[in-house]
């Protein structure tokens, strides 16, 4: 079974949320920051195919915990047993998908598309649960719970250990039901346990009983004793699978929830609607990529993943028609694919997710144009830590690697996908290629840009502001990655005066010329073009910032940046 369109209406965190799924999409992985009810998601469809009459509600269940707001989940499926179209059934209510559910529009089958059935769970203020099988041509009709239970849908979350026990919403009652068996089980242990138990300690009442009996004329035909009476199935006890003589309840989360999604999915071969929550917890990265290697295999033809993930591995794993990214607003829910129509776009955003997929579950990202650049936001973070006692991860903010000209294509396409976005760039190359335009056109779609004075890199910028005392710490950094000679020789070439005393460098002065050059040199040779030397120079110039004048492009950058990500009203000028 596969689920195409799903509506949910003031269920939980969401007040509205109306989200579409390729209709051939079979494993979809839901991103997104903390808080943007994915979880949710995943518990509107559990509930929306619940197998039985009865559903446990609760006036926290609805959208501001207010039970006035009725709660309505429905959603568009495919792939169901052909049971559901008997006459009596539902083959009137077969519909295409995509089709909103509206009195007058049509929603007829029509070829080229999946036969397909809509499933509406409504529950109101009576906390009564109410399921039917709704279209536009037809007033609603209700459907069983007998007949929900031929819509298979498997649920992976916190509490697995329920598969591995014989219950009620156990998975192994889809291997054999168990209700006769336990009761014949029980009865029989509990007769024994009646026949063999020892109570004679209890039996000193025995005696007082008799006399009590001749003081009121009550007589006994024997002695009184304790024994075990057996009253219906009373005794609470639980038939749990074992490994030799250790519970598999005892086994580890990862193993257990291993073993809990092969029975889903052994228990529907092809047919499961698999919902994983949080996929990745308890397992180890090479068990997460070869799980999710597996979902695809069983679900290459048939059935549906649908599932949740914090986890940067997973989200490496996975490719980019397979990830859906989840936003929450003021209780609007939406999920938004990151495949698009441009085959080269797309194939540069796959690269992105293999590079950077940490980027992908942050709220709002910092577009860097290289690592340099994204060492120093590192060092930024760590400003601001000790300026304002603040941390980009607190709020959400990550960064993503622009990898140089594709920094708008990246910007553009987290932008379009619903994450608040910024860029931190140069602008070195602001009057070749468009960039300058390019630039201009990324502020009007209200992406801030954030780079340095024409025609400066970050080096050259850092260069020509930096204190003295700051650049010869900068060039110790230059001198640990490329060698003393090689900077020496740099420093010769722009007539530079220098003493070296065991490996160091120490310069006297420097002209604005000498300063340029040296900052160009920088860039051209790649001293600082890893994240690791890009902190440790960055750390430098965030020492260094309380030197700097008001005027300065450094301080105004690291001002307008920091406006950004924490706001106009606790940003301070420094």
């Amino acid at each position: 079974m596969r689920i195409i369109d799903l509506e949910i209406y003031n269920f939980r965190g969401i007040k509205a949320s109306t989200i579409s799924f390729p209709i051939d999409s079979k494993i979809i992985c839901l991103i997104g920051a903390g808080d943007s009810t994915k979880s949710t998601l995943l518990k509107a469809v559990e509930w929306l195919f619940w197998p039985t009459w009865n559903l446990s509600v609760a006036d926290a269940d609805f959208y501001h915990c207010d039970p006035s707001n009725t709660i309505i989940i429905r959603g568009t499926f495919t792939e169901f047993s052909d049971k559901l179209l008997a006459d009596d059934k539902f083959g009137m209510y077969l519909r295409r998908p995509g089709v909103e559910f509206k009195d007058g529009v049509n929603d007829e089958p029509c070829d080229g598309k999946p036969l397909c059935l809509a499933m509406q769970l409504t529950i109101d203020s009576s906390l009564e649960a109410k399921w039917e099988i709704v279209c536009n041509r037809e007033e609603p009709r209700n459907i069983s719970h007998n007949d929900r239970r031929q819509l298979y849908v498997g649920t992976i979350g916190n509490d697995t250990a329920k598969d591995l026990e014989w219950g009620k919403y156990s998975v192994l009652q889809k291997y054999a039901d168990a209700k006769g068996v336990l009761h014949h089980a029980y009865t029989t242990v509990v007769r024994n346990a009646a026949k063999d138990a020892d109570l004679s300690e209890l039996d000193n009442v025995s005696e007082t009983l008799s006399n009590v009996g001749k003081h009121y004329g009550i007589g006994f035909n024997s002695k009184i004793k304790n024994r075990l009476l057996i009253q219906g199935s009373s005794f609470s006890s639980t038939v749990v699978l074992f490994d030799g003589d250790a519970p598999l309840t005892q086994f580890g989360t990862g193993s257990q929830r291993l073993l809990s999604m092969g029975l889903n999915i052994d228990a529907a071969p092809g047919k499961a609607l698999l919902l994983v929550d949080e996929v990745e917890n308890g397992l180890e990265p090479f068990r997460l990529r070869s799980l999710i290697n597996e979902f695809r295999s069983d679900h290459n033809a048939v059935g549906q993943v649908i599932m949740t993930t914090h986890s940067p591995v997973a989200v490496a794993e996975c490719t980019i028609d397979e990830i859906m990214v989840v936003h929450s607003s003021n209780g609007i829910t939406e999920a938004l694919f990151l495949k698009g129509e441009d085959q080269t776009i797309n194939r540069a955003f796959q690269a992105q997710i293999r590079r950077l997929p940490e980027s992908f579950l942050s709220k709002r990202i910092i577009v860097c144009e290289g690592r340099t650049e994204m060492g120093f936001i590192r060092a930024y973070d760590k400003y601001l830590a000790k300026t304002y006692e603040y941390r980009m991860a607190h709020k959400g903010i990550g960064m993503a690697d622009g990898n140089g000209d594709s920094i708008f294509t990246t910007a553009n396409i987290f932008n379009n996908c619903g994450y608040d976005v910024c860029i931190l760039m140069d602008s070195d190359k602001d009057n070749k290629d468009g960039t300058a335009e390019k630039k201009r056109q990324a502020k009007s779609q209200g992406i801030p840009v954030f780079d340095w004075d024409q025609p400066n890199s970050i080096e050259e910028q850092f260069y020509q502001e930096l204190p003295l005392s700051a650049i010869q710490e900068a060039i110790q950094i230059a001198i640990s990655e490329k060698g003393l000679g090689t900077i020496s020789s740099a420093l010769t070439c722009c007539s530079v005066s220098f003493t070296e005393t065991n490996g160091r460098i120490t310069i006297s002065m420097l002209t604005d010329e000498q300063r340029k050059v040296i900052g160009k040199i920088a860039k051209d040779n790649d001293w600082y073009k890893q994240i690791r030397p890009g902190e440790q120079l960055s750390d430098i110039v965030f020492n260094s910032l309380s030197k700097l004048d008001k005027t300065s492009i450094i301080k105004n950058v690291v001002n307008s940046l920091t406006k950004w990500v924490i706001g106009n009203d606790k940003a301070r000028t420094r």
